[in-house]
């Protein structure tokens, strides 16, 4: 019986490493050039302001804010709608290959 419970195990922390390893490189990882950034800019959510409006204030294109909304909400650990809260900080990913159009803060 202790074999059987010790083999469950090894294959079920096996099964948890590979399904981590998956979720690490995931494809959406790998498209998205906001997770790779090491550069951020810093803004505090003003009232009624969504993550949409903050990251179409870095953006030109709607494929890019699109980007750049999932990468906001994954660098900052936001719940998946993205809620956000009137004085919350949040890190914004930069591209230095991407000129931001951040018009007024």
């Amino acid at each position: 019986m202790r074999k059987r419970k010790n083999g469950f195990r090894k294959m079920m922390t096996r099964v948890l490493l590979v399904a981590a390893l998956v979720a690490i490189a995931s494809p959406f990882h790998l498209r998205n050039d906001y997770l790779r950034s090491a550069d951020f800019d810093t803004v505090e959510v003003a009232r009624r302001e969504s993550v949409w409006t903050i990251a179409s204030r870095y953006t030109a294109k709607a494929e890019d804010a699109r980007e750049l909304v999932e990468a906001i909400i994954e660098v900052n650990g936001l719940p998946a709608d993205g809620a956000l809260q009137a004085g919350q900080s949040l890190r914004i990913p930069m591209l230095r290959d991407r000129l931001p159009k951040v018009a007024e803060r």
